[in-house]
């Protein structure tokens, strides 16, 4: 492979991958966590996606009861039975997620993170990967649709550089140009909790964002 070639294919990714915010930590804290029953099924979005959302509590025990539980899982299952497995489909890829539902003021969110070994990837790539927690608010429409959108990178992005804001990140990426917030779950949770109260009427503005309706409530 020529090393332009190399060079073109890394800008393509740059400018086709989804700007949302990332973060080493959770946004949420133990204390912030809300489940939510209406998740659970099958859902359609506006781009002919298939979201299928399993309880993580539900599925663990079924593959195994508590009592039989290796202490991984019982710790797994300890932090995480509040939360989803999530399975997406989309013109014949999967995307695989763990997203934990939280509320701040009345306000829902999810916490969303990458499941490992998705799309083949080998095991060399799969070792160089850090995986991140992304933001995403969500509301419940008059129509029983869920609607959900990302924080937006560039929303941060400009807090940053107006001097609006003051939280632990870094920058990532061959250009160094990713935000990757580094700050812990109790600072992330302070942080939302001002910006939802901010004045700003677009404060979340994002082309990632899905309109999901329900078909099923089974797998």
């Amino acid at each position: 492979m020529k090393i332009r070639n190399t060079f073109l294919g890394i800008t393509c990714i740059l400018f086709l991958s989804s700007c949302v915010v990332k973060s080493l930590n959770p946004f949420y804290t133990k204390k912030s966590i809300s489940f939510d029953e209406r998740f659970i099924g099958k859902w359609t979005d506006t781009s002919k996606g298939v979201w299928t959302f399993i309880s993580v509590k539900d599925q663990m025990k079924k593959e195994n009861p508590l009592k039989k539980m290796k202490k991984k899982e019982s710790q797994l299952y300890s932090e995480y039975k509040n939360s989803y497995y999530i399975q997406r489909k989309h013109k014949g890829e999967e995307s695989l997620f763990l997203a934990t539902p939280f509320k701040i003021n009345n306000q829902t969110f999810l916490d969303f993170y990458p499941l490992e070994h998705q799309n083949d990837i080998g095991n060399l790539l799969e070792s160089h990967l850090i995986y991140t927690h992304s933001l995403v608010k969500y509301d419940v429409n008059n129509k029983g649709e869920i609607e959900i959108r990302w924080l937006d990178e560039d929303k941060i992005e400009a807090l940053f550089k107006e001097k609006k804001i003051k939280m632990k990140h870094t920058k990532v990426g061959p250009l160094k140009d990713k935000y990757l917030l580094t700050a812990s779950s109790t600072e992330l949770e302070k942080f939302i909790e001002k910006y939802m109260n901010s004045e700003d009427e677009d404060k979340w503005k994002t082309s990632t964002k899905y309109t999901l309706s329900k078909t099923s409530d089974t797998e």
